[in-house]
């Protein structure tokens, strides 16, 4: 139990840094947090929106009487571009209709493309309460409270009436909500995992412990499991207390997916100590890990929808954050809001490449790892 031994006694020396880092990650994101819960519930403004329908029926009106309330129809100007009307601030939502859109939308699928600026929390705050509509389309019709044809009217119906609401959707979590806290929480812990990381690993670089592990019984393998253990555990912990948080902030919001919320954070926790080893490997320099360390996270967050809504995404950053494993993590949480049942399968088929990003991390730090020792004998 050496290694563990020195692992923790290098935490007790960094203690107040550790629960610096932790407190400034966690006050930023319930700030945040808190902003679009805020932004979710005062929905006073009509928002300039652009709507274009490819073909108009009954459900395009059920659905156009429902956004009524929420909406100030505006035309784009001759030659304007969607793009430069929202960067110009002259509307804050696009949102085309096109035919057959509810067929999409029943099978789970964007059959509505919106576009909004990603400065105005009233369009985050309605493309939340469209959302919710969708989904009271498909269950209303899986549920059997209303036809097919007749959905789209049906659930406009029980949005003028909230009060009559069923209750299985009322409990449905806004982009605000619980799903919010853990979409934040992979920013905060692959932050912390990755600060902790390098501090451990340059501490034991250090001569006179390096010399002490190698005299020892320990091998450099069982060292390093040893090691990824202890970091797994720690952000185990950081994974219980985000939980923790969100069920102080949405104490109306507690049901069983949480749990589901919470296995793809565990499983988040174990990619991001994999990463944190392997590039805590590359780096000599405990100064150029540290720029790496806080440079990551914050940017991978912002490009894989940790603090923006993957739907507010442009195609070419969703395309782009492929690359990152947070972008799996995020999209299966969305998949534990909207989904009526959790099917363990279905999560797969969302989160199976980071199996690929374990195994790349993995054979990369061994082979760094072996190439140090190597250089060093």
């Amino acid at each position: 139990m050496q290694v563990c031994k020195l692992f923790f006694k290098i935490l007790k020396k960094n203690i107040f840094m550790i629960i610096l880092y932790f407190s400034i990650f966690t006050f930023i994101s319930i700030f945040l947090i808190q902003a679009q819960k805020t932004a979710t519930s005062k929905q006073e403004k009509k928002i300039a929106t652009t709507v274009v329908i490819e073909e108009e029926n009954k459900k395009t009106a059920d659905f156009l009487d429902f956004l009524t309330p929420y909406i100030k129809k505006v035309e784009l100007r001759k030659g304007q571009s969607v793009s430069d009307a929202l960067f110009w601030d002259d509307i804050d939502l696009y949102i085309f209709i096109p035919k057959d859109f509810e067929v999409k939308i029943m099978e789970g699928l964007e059959g509505i493309e919106i576009e909004s600026s990603p400065d105005s929390l009233e369009a985050t705050a309605l493309l939340s309460t469209i959302r919710s509509y969708l989904n009271m389309v498909r269950e209303s019709i899986r549920l059997g409270l209303c036809t097919e044809e007749a959905s789209f009217g049906y659930v406009t119906s029980q949005f003028n009436h909230k009060d009559e609401i069923h209750v299985e959707f009322v409990s449905k979590e806004s982009i605000g909500g619980i799903r919010g806290v853990f979409d934040m929480a992979v920013y905060i812990i692959g932050a912390l995992v990755l600060s902790i990381v390098g501090i451990v690993s340059f501490e034991l670089r250090k001569k006179d412990i390096h010399r002490r592990l190698r005299i020892s019984s320990y091998s450099t393998g069982k060292q390093n499991i040893f090691l990824a253990l202890c970091y797994t555990l720690f952000s185990f912990l950081f994974v219980g207390i985000v939980t923790c948080i969100a069920l102080l902030l949405f104490p109306n919001q507690i049901t069983v997916r949480i749990l589901c919320y919470m296995l793809n954070a565990f499983f988040f926790a174990i990619i991001i100590v994999f990463m944190a080893l392997f590039l805590s490997c590359l780096f000599k320099s405990d100064m150029a890990y540290s720029c790496v360390a806080n440079v990551l996270p914050l940017g991978s967050a912002f490009l894989c929808g940790c603090f923006i809504s993957l739907e507010l995404l442009p195609k070419a950053t969703k395309t782009f954050a492929h690359i990152f494993p947070q972008f799996y993590i995020v999209q299966a949480n969305q998949y534990i809001q909207t989904a009526s049942s959790f099917q363990f399968l279905e999560y797969l088929k969302i989160i199976w490449p980071c199996f690929i990003f374990i195994g790349l991390f993995i054979g990369g730090s061994i082979l760094v790892s072996n190439q140090i020792a190597k250089s060093e004998n």
